[in-house]
C-alpha cells in the first residue's frame, strides 16, 4: 500500500497528537495534517486532499456530524471515520447518514483504530467493509 494521508480532527490537542504519534508509526500512514474542528477539517481537507480523516464527533464550531457531508462532497473518495466517546447505535446510524464509513470508539484499544483505517485504505469500491 502506498503512503496514504490522514487529517486527524480533534479539538483536544492531546488527543491530536497521541493519534499523530499512533499513526506516524505505520509506515504506509502520513499525516497530512490536524484540524481542531469541523469548519477547521474541511479547509484544510481542501489544500491537503488527504486519503483519509479522523473526525471527532463533539467539536466546537462544527461537529464530525455537520463536517462529514462537506468533506464527501468535496473529496468523494477519502474514507472517513468517526472516532468518539460517544458511541451506540444512534451514533452509528447518524454517522452512516452523514456519509461517514466507520464508528471507532475511543476507549477501544488504538489496534482497533488501525485496522479499521487500513481495511478502509485497501478497499478500492464506494462499499466498504463493516
Amino acid at each position: 500500500m502506498a503512503n496514504k494521508g490522514v487529517l486527524i480532527v480533534d479539538d483536544n490537542a492531546v488527543v491530536r497528537s497521541s493519534l499523530r504519534r499512533l499513526l506516524e508509526s505505520y509506515p504506509e500512514l502520513e499525516v497530512s495534517g490536524e484540524a481542531e474542528n469541523g469548519q477547521d477539517a474541511i479547509d484544510k481537507a481542501e489544500r491537503l486532499r488527504p486519503d483519509l480523516i479522523i473526525l471527532d464527533l463533539a467539536m466546537p464550531v462544527m461537529n464530525g456530524l455537520e463536517a462529514a457531508p462537506e468533506l464527501r462532497k468535496m473529496l468523494p473518495d477519502a474514507r472517513l471515520i468517526l472516532f468518539t466517546v460517544h458511541d451506540g447505535p444512534q451514533v452509528q446510524h447518524l454517522a452512516q447518514a452523514a456519509g461517514i464509513h466507520a464508528v471507532v470508539s475511543k476507549s477501544q484499544a488504538a489496534s482497533t483504530l488501525i485496522k479499521q483505517a487500513q481495511a478502509l485504505l485497501a478497499c478500492e469500491s464506494k462499499k466498504v467493509p463493516e
